[in-house]
């Protein structure tokens, strides 16, 4: 029985070989239907070169499977490793596909072709999952291996749409300057795996999957490991932290652009009230296209319903965000407020000013909509100043320093909160971001994300515990 199955995997081998060179001009031919279904991919049966073969430098690989096959975006899944300076000519047919190379390849080098997902069986279209086809030009295959994870540092959560970088360790400007010889993409756990590496100590680090694949942009996530790593000594919990060392500018609109008309009014503004009402527990933020300015002379006033001005209102401009008004008071609940804004109250840089003068009514959330929530939590003291954030749409809406195991709420708006845990290096109260330009090599602080969310409603005991850890 043995003897047969070895017979059968060569006369199949011989067969899709053949099939590579006698049959690459026909038309396509559709399998037979019917029978049960195939639940599995396709996998390899024949390649020339062989697999992991070793002393070629082929310019043309012929790897066959045993069933008919299709490819999707494969250029855009395929790795090569060390990279080409040309990408290869990929050339998939009825159960084969035909790789031709146009470099010179380098002597004692092992490559690996990997095409992540972008093979899948015609019939059923059971994907074969991270192909990887391997050749050395010298006499062995290199064996190194770096695995690791990646994250982002503000939010604690994955995105798989990053590439890992390695650069020699005695190139320290080459992550600026120089395409990588080696990457690779994550999966959708945020993990990474180098594989057939070659000896010898590397940079690593992490950048969008564009063309360059160069930090060239602080806009960019990024990340970097703060020593270097050696394939002989390295293991498989390589943690990477991914950051923005500068966050993209808002476009706003142009003062120049806006058409001023006889009146000069052209400034409008949008409110951030939750619904119709104002959360008691945050400001008033009024947002307008453009940056703008007080005119002391017309003040904006928070007033009570008979337009009496109300004392301890703060009305200021964001320092951070000069197109944005915050108006902070001690909300109370169920309780109507009139802010009133004079026409001539703002402008913006050519002076434009409101349409007419106006008077925002609204109200205050009744006692109702909120809620108590009690959080406990365990490994507390072993965490450098622990803050406890809470987001909605991914956003920070709360955060409370963490000084006990027991942390209770009184007041939360009704909801689900995602949970995340800053640990606070500089203790700020905030994150605070990376940098890796000209002297400055600081890692971004860390966050760590909790699958399990907190959900405020009413009427009910709000309870969870957590354990903190980095």
């Amino acid at each position: 029985m043995r003897k047969l199955s070895l017979l059968k995997l060569l006369v199949l081998a011989i067969w899709a070989l053949s099939s590579i060179i006698q049959l690459e001009g026909c038309a396509n031919i559709v399998p037979p239907s019917g029978g049960p279904k195939d639940s599995l991919p396709p996998y390899l049966i024949a390649a020339r070169p062989i697999d992991s073969a070793t002393n070629v430098h082929p310019k043309e690989i012929l790897v066959g499977f045993n069933e008919y096959i299709t490819t999707t975006s494969i250029q855009e899944n395929l790795i090569i490793s060390p990279t080409l300076k040309n990408m290869p000519l990929i050339d998939a047919r009825l159960n084969s596909i035909r790789i031709r190379i146009t470099d010179t390849l380098l002597d004692n080098t092992t490559y690996s072709i990997q095409f992540g997902n972008a093979i899948k069986d015609v019939n059923e279209g059971n994907i074969l999952k991270n192909f990887t086809y391997v050749f050395s030009t010298g006499t062995r295959l290199d064996t190194g291996k770096i695995k690791g994870k990646v994250v982002l540092a503000e939010s604690g959560r994955v995105d798989s749409s990053f590439v890992v970088i390695l650069h020699p360790a005695n190139k320290d400007s080459a992550i600026f300057k120089e395409r990588p010889n080696y990457y690779t993409k994550l999966n959708g756990k945020g993990q990474f795996s180098f594989n057939y590496l070659p000896k010898g100590s590397y940079q690593i680090f992490v950048l969008p999957n564009d063309y360059t694949k160069k930090y060239d942009d602080s806009t960019k996530f990024f990340a970097f490991l703060d020593s270097t790593i050696s394939i002989e000594t390295t293991k498989d919990s390589i943690q990477l932290y991914a950051f923005q060392g500068a966050k993209k500018p808002i476009k706003l609109k142009s003062s120049s652009t806006l058409k001023s008309n006889k009146k000069g009014a052209t400034l409008k503004y949008s409110k951030d009230f939750d619904g119709s009402e104002q959360d008691i527990l945050h400001p008033l933020h009024l947002t307008f296209e453009t940056p703008i300015h007080f005119n002391d002379s017309f003040p904006i006033a928070l007033c009570d319903t008979f337009n009496k001005k109300l004392a301890g209102a703060n009305i200021s401009i964001d320092t951070a965000h000069p197109e944005t008004i915050i108006v902070s008071y001690p909300w109370k609940f169920s309780t109507k407020y009139r802010l009133i804004i004079p026409q001539a109250s703002i402008k913006d840089s050519l002076n434009n000013i409101l349409l007419k003068t106006d008077t925002l009514a609204f109200i205050t959330k009744k006692e109702e909509a909120y809620n108590s929530a009690t959080i406990k939590m365990k490994g507390f003291e072993n965490l450098k100043n622990p803050i406890l954030q809470l987001s909605q749409d991914d956003k920070v809406k709360f955060s409370y320093p963490i000084v006990s195991s027991l942390l209770t709420i009184q007041q939360l708006p009704l909801g689900e909160y995602t949970l995340t845990l800053l640990i606070d290096n500089n203790n700020n109260g905030k994150w605070d971001t990376g940098a890796y330009y000209g002297k400055q090599k600081r890692q971004p602080e860390m966050v760590k994300w909790f699958t399990t969310p907190l959900n405020i409603r009413a009427n009910w005991e709000n309870e969870i515990n957590l354990i903190l850890n980095k």
